[in-house]
């Protein structure tokens, strides 16, 4: 017989399946960055090895503290389905935890979509100006689950791409501090 996915135990084990991961990443933050080609990126000080393995790090405790979390609210029925929207939650820090911590907010980019009235965005419109455009809902999901910080930030002048980070609250808005790109750093094409 098949295991339910939707259940407080299924949810919890995968935040603490995936909190395991993302603490090796913060323990190991050099050696990773190094494994994925950003050597170079340690070397010239566009990176801090340590800060980004304390990103890592901070996700894997608020995995974990929700995984206990959703422990304590099964009590003594862990096998017990969640209602959809506890699940809807459960389901964002999971897969934040899974994805190494971060979540990509695509709200500006929808809205954009929405209100541009090009053929064929009627239904994004319709569903934007309603609350219930798919990205504003993993929004709501999102920030109903208190574990995130909203990150949106500008370097050099550009909008980079809004996403939370697992390992805050909802509420806070934060501008990581960036080393200033020089004309030699710039992708070549």
């Amino acid at each position: 017989m098949r295991e339910h996915t939707d259940t407080y135990e299924a949810l919890a084990q995968r935040c603490e399946n995936a909190a395991r991961e993302l603490e090796h990443v913060g323990e190991n933050a050099a050696e990773v960055l190094t494994e994925r080609g950003y050597g170079d990126w340690i070397d010239s000080g566009r990176i801090d090895p340590q800060t980004w393995g304390n990103t890592h790090t901070n996700a894997a405790y608020a995995a974990r503290a929700y995984a206990a979390e959703l422990r304590t609210e099964a009590g003594d029925n862990p096998t017990g389905r969640m209602d959809r929207d506890r699940l809807a939650q459960a389901e964002r820090v999971a897969k934040a935890a899974e994805l190494g911590g971060i979540l990509i907010d695509g709200r500006p980019m929808a809205e954009r979509t929405a209100q541009s009235g090009m053929y064929g965005t009627e239904t994004d419109r319709v569903l934007w100006e309603a609350g219930t455009h798919p990205d504003q809902v993993k929004a709501a999901e999102i920030e109903a689950t208190g574990r995130f910080t909203h990150v949106a930030e500008t370097i050099n002048g550009i909008e980079q791409v809004p996403f939370w980070r697992l390992g805050g609250p909802t509420d806070e808005s934060t501008n990581t501090r960036h080393v200033a790109r020089t004309d030699s750093d710039g992708d070549e094409f």
